[in-house]
């Protein structure tokens, strides 16, 4: 395939899982269609089927960009920092972005329930996460940011339940400056260097 009919295709793709995603943070999985993706782009349903077979495999495009985004956010928060001021640059960071997500990721799993597709690409989600964080992990011991006695998938594992359950709990009417603290103490306890 040329080069310039394969980069056409790379944009198309990208701004497809744009819309959707922006769609299905507003309308959520459910309430967005693949019909209302591409009226939101001026296309038809079939071109975006040339592009995902199905809604599911939509979303887990929109999940992959949503992964690169974080672990963006995971590197900028921590570069040029110390365990305690990354970390609070994290928690702010995913305070902004989460409750938006938040909201589509919880329908997702109830959806999911019934949708062995979507069950799929839920775990697969959650499998490549947990791998970025991982990764991050990884290079932190390097730099000695994070002790070298610490398991990075054990860490990784933790820290995504903690900043998941902090998170969904300020949401819910925890206090944010608590959770931010109970986060920051918590990580400096897990890595610690000693």
């Amino acid at each position: 395939m040329p080069r310039i009919i394969q980069e056409y295709r790379e944009e198309v793709k990208r701004k497809i899982v744009e819309a959707a995603f922006t769609l299905f943070l507003e309308r959520g999985y459910h309430g967005t269609t693949m019909g209302e993706i591409a009226m939101s782009l001026g296309v038809t349903k079939p071109t975006l089927y040339q592009y995902f077979p199905g809604k599911e495999d939509l979303f887990a495009a929109v999940a992959e960009q949503a992964r690169q985004k974080f672990k963006g956010t995971l590197e900028r928060s921590y570069a040029g920092r110390n365990i305690r001021d990354g970390s609070a640059a994290l928690f702010d960071a995913l305070l902004r972005y989460v409750p938006r997500f938040n909201g589509m990721y919880s329908e997702m799993l109830l959806l999911a329930a019934r949708n062995e597709h979507l069950r799929t690409v839920l775990t697969q989600d959650r499998i490549e996460d947990i791998r970025v964080i991982e990764h991050f992990i990884t290079r932190q011991q390097e730099t000695g940011l994070v002790s070298r006695h610490v398991d990075p998938r054990v860490l990784a594992l933790a820290c995504d339940a903690l900043a998941n359950g902090l998170l969904m709990d300020v949401m819910i009417g925890m206090d944010t400056d608590e959770a931010r603290a109970v986060w920051i103490a918590a990580v400096e306890q897990l890595v610690r260097t000693e």
